[in-house]
């Protein structure tokens, strides 16, 4: 192995240009990715593996991003919807989350930004024979601020104190992925999506799992739920979760799965691709990948 002087080692890096790192390198001290050929004396600058790997991750981070738009309900704020909405209105406000723009403003798709017009509610929610049932969950949602309506400009937006899209700082939501939601709306009543709105106030932050203390970190000492207390959060029977919540299924993919490990009780979890708390790529990365099976709606043979 060739030895080098400290002025041949000046030079050196002096010359350093980046190219493909050789088998074997000899790192400079005091520089981060740079080295020489022990051989040639050839100097390199080169990515590390450390580097590449956090190079993809960044690059699927920005992909997921791209392609999963978010809208996140404020986790404080959903007792105070459900006292003032019906089932049925619950269940309609979260067919609308998907309709938001960055400013809270309700607007035909990502693409299309023209507003929301009454019609346009009318088609979104189904309600194109039962104009009375829209005005009263529209005409509930201003009063109770839920709502909002811009006169100058002639739109509705939903209150950012409660569901809003973008960056949320330190404060306690969970996020939704819209398209999935969108996609999947068709065979699911608004009562029975407002189960699934009722229920994100229980998500676990590192589990998804639905818990009494959502905010615990420590897995030990989460307090699960057991059925009679999903009923209970949710004003049903136990026979009406069997028969309707578990039985919810977007994508292909069901919302809830219900997990039994040896004599343990029950556990619930909420579905990881669709609903999620804190950044998705990690979600997807440390909890989805390994639970997916849960979730998947198997074909009939």
């Amino acid at each position: 192995m060739k030895k080098f002087d400290e002025a041949e080692m000046k030079n050196i890096r002096k010359s350093i240009k980046k190219r493909d790192r050789p088998e074997a390198i000899i790192p400079l001290q005091g520089t981060k990715n740079k080295g020489i050929d022990p051989d040639t004396g050839e100097g390199y600058r080169y990515e590390s593996e450390i580097d590449i790997e956090r190079k993809k991750k960044f690059a699927r981070m920005n992909s997921n991003r791209k392609q999963n738009k978010f809208t996140n309900t404020n986790m404080d704020k959903i007792d105070y919807i459900c006292e003032q909405l019906t089932n049925a209105q619950i269940g309609y406000l979260m067919i609308l989350q998907c309709f938001i723009d960055y400013k809270g403003k309700l607007v035909k798709s990502q693409k299309d930004k023209t507003p929301i017009k009454t019609a346009d509610f009318l088609r979104i929610l189904g309600l194109e024979d039962k104009r009375r049932t829209f005005y009263d969950f529209k005409d509930k949602c201003l009063a109770k601020g839920i709502l909002i309506y811009t006169a100058e400009e002639k739109t509705y937006s939903i209150n950012k104190e409660y569901i809003f899209k973008g960056a949320f700082g330190g404060m306690n939501v969970v996020s939704m992925v819209t398209k999935g939601i969108k996609e999947g709306l068709e065979g699911n009543k608004p009562e029975e999506l407002a189960m699934i709105f009722k229920l994100q106030q229980f998500v676990n932050f590192k589990t998804m799992a639905l818990v009494k203390n959502p905010d615990e970190t420590d897995s030990n000492k989460l307090d699960f739920m057991k059925q009679k207390d999903l009923a209970e959060a949710l004003d049903v029977t136990t026979s009406y979760l069997s028969r309707k919540l578990y039985q919810i299924k977007i994508k292909g993919e069901y919302i809830v799965a219900k997990i039994k490990v040896g004599t343990e009780p029950t556990k619930f979890m909420l579905n990881p691709n669709i609903f999620f708390r804190g950044d998705y790529v990690q979600t997807q990365e440390t909890i989805a990948v390994d639970v997916a099976p849960f979730f998947k709606v198997r074909k009939k043979n």
